[in-house]
């Protein structure tokens, strides 16, 4: 079993995240189709606003 040290993962997924965005870049900027899937504006709306978000 792996021991986890500890570390941020907010930083984890920030940093992701940002990856993802300058991987993509290029490609929108090209006219080069996506490379996955994207949630709509609804989809993420629907997680801001489920239950238990307290960080308004």
């Amino acid at each position: 079993m792996r021991a986890w040290g500890r570390g941020s993962l907010g930083s984890l997924l920030y940093r992701r995240a940002l990856s993802e965005a300058v991987a993509t870049a290029p490609a929108v900027r090209d006219g080069a189709p996506s490379t996955g899937p994207a949630p709509t504006y609804a989809q993420v709306q629907a997680l801001v606003d489920g239950p238990g978000v307290t960080c308004r």
